[in-house]
């Protein structure tokens, strides 16, 4: 059976405020009682002493077991408390007085309703629900008699038995005292049930209505309302949490949505650009509008190239994605690697007038995999000579820091905005004004950059500032840390 918070809740509080005030009572009631039972067996043994030194000194003022002995002994106040016989030294009987049948049903079912049973007496007699008793069972197991020896001078003068029920003799005024106190007990512990009540359902409407609505929330972003946030919570922390969790949630969720759309807009104009090109090219061919040049071939080839390479590139990074890519982890010179990388390329920076600045720290050694290393460099050299107007500058250095060797290549190119620089990393992601088609590439490049140094185990960063240039800074761990 499934039950809402809310719910559960309040079974939860009033569940442990039952608990609570269950124990508080028992506690309560056999600690007071405890010191009250003790309380009334002393007040049971002074009322006995006293009626024994009343005898005795009945005895001692009248020389003996007088009329005027006894006549004082009948006229005691303690004695209609007890069934009483005084016995002499030879056992024979002195004295006798009973309780009355009324005495015995009134101590009896004052014993009765302060005795074991505590709150259900009091509970009955709350509601004046008596058991009837008839004389025959007045005296019963409950019934007690205890002999006293009494002396005068030191000597024995005889034996008092005194009968009673109970441990001790109960008046009206101690069935009062503790009817009054289990009376408190089980009001306070009626306010208590609906003071936990008003309680847990206060309480369980504070905390479920942040997760109701974070619950909303989150259905709705199931339901594809990304733009849905999570407001005013509370200063829980942890509900807090939860709900940052959420709206963080709702925003990535959004941008990759939107991202989604970027991305299945640019490769369809990626495909469709080069397959218009051609279709555009064989059309006019076949109809002879034009002759099959070279140079009109070449047009086709390339844009046939351009496709290959499209595709090769959005292979390459599934096998990355598939966790496909093999490492060829080898200790070699990673500063004579770079210095021959940007030899290689240096003729194309002379074609564009792009000024190509180095500074490589001799003899730093790396283990990794050449070929990707390299594959990194030459995508962001690239991408540095690509989007750096001609009569500009781009600075190369690499040096060591700890555990991890230092490229950092700084171009004085066109720059990237603020607002796209989390998404450059993105596949196939480009800036509408300072990454357009003009430019070419398929913007795959630095999303391959950043896979292939997270696989060494590196990171890879991108400071830039438009219209002043960009700093792409590079990563790698001297000493292989990872499996491959």
């Amino acid at each position: 059976m499934l039950l809402k918070l809310r719910t559960k809740l309040i079974l939860f509080i009033i569940g442990g405020a039952l608990i609570n005030i269950f124990l508080v009572s028992t506690l309560t009631n056999m600690s007071v009682f405890k010191e009250y039972d003790e309380y009334m067996a002393n007040e049971q043994g002074h009322r006995v002493q006293h009626l024994i030194i009343m005898i005795e000194q009945s005895y001692r003022s009248n020389n003996g077991w007088t009329k005027n002995t006894i006549e004082n002994i009948d006229f005691s106040p303690y004695i209609g408390d007890f069934d009483m016989t005084i016995l002499d030294t030879e056992r024979n009987v002195i004295f006798i007085e009973e309780m009355s049948s009324h005495m015995l049903r009134n101590q009896h079912e004052r014993m009765h309703r302060i005795g074991r049973n505590r709150w259900i007496n009091i509970w009955n007699d709350m509601w004046n629900k008596h058991d009837h008793m008839t004389d025959e069972s007045l005296r019963g197991e409950e019934y007690m008699v205890h002999e006293y020896s009494l002396y005068v001078y030191g000597e024995k003068i005889g034996t008092l038995k005194l009968g009673h029920i109970g441990a001790f003799t109960v008046y009206e005024r101690d069935i009062t005292f503790t009817r009054g106190i289990i009376k408190s007990i089980i009001y306070s512990a009626l306010l208590s049930i609906l003071v936990a009540f008003a309680i847990g359902i206060y309480i369980s409407k504070k905390f479920t209505r942040p997760i109701v609505e974070m619950t909303e929330a989150a259905n709705n972003i199931r339901l594809g309302k990304l733009d849905t946030r999570v407001n005013d919570v509370g200063d829980t922390l942890e509900l807090q949490q939860l709900s940052y969790s959420i709206n963080h949630l709702s925003e990535s969720l959004n941008d990759q949505n939107k991202l989604r759309k970027r991305l299945t807009s640019d490769i369809s104009h990626e495909l469709r650009t080069p397959l218009t090109i051609l279709q555009s090219h064989i059309e006019a061919i076949i109809d002879g509008i034009w002759e099959p040049t070279e140079e009109k071939l070449n047009i086709c080839k390339n844009e046939v190239g351009r496709l290959i390479k499209l595709v090769e590139e959005l292979k390459h990074l599934n096998h990355i994605d598939s966790h496909e890519l093999k490492l060829d982890i080898q200790k070699y010179n990673l500063s004579t690697d770079i210095k021959e990388i940007l030899e290689g390329i240096e003729l194309q920076f002379d074609e564009k007038k792009v000024q190509l600045n180095k500074k490589i720290e001799e003899e730093i050694y790396i283990e990794a995999d050449k070929d990707k290393v390299k594959q990194i460099l030459i995508n962001v050299l690239t991408n540095a000579l690509k989007y750096t107007p001609a009569l500009g500058r781009v600075n190369v250095s690499l040096t060591e820091q700890k555990d991890y060797a230092v490229i950092e290549i700084k171009d004085t190119g066109i720059g990237i905005d603020s607002e796209d620089l989390p998404y450059v990393f993105e596949r196939l992601y480009r800036s509408d004004v300072s990454r357009n088609r003009k430019t070419g590439g398929s913007g795959i490049g630095l999303s391959i950059v950043k896979t292939l140094v997270e696989a060494h185990g590196g990171d890879v960063s991108i400071i830039s500032e438009k219209e002043k240039g960009t700093l792409v800074k590079i990563l790698i761990p001297r000493k292989r840390t990872i499996s491959g």
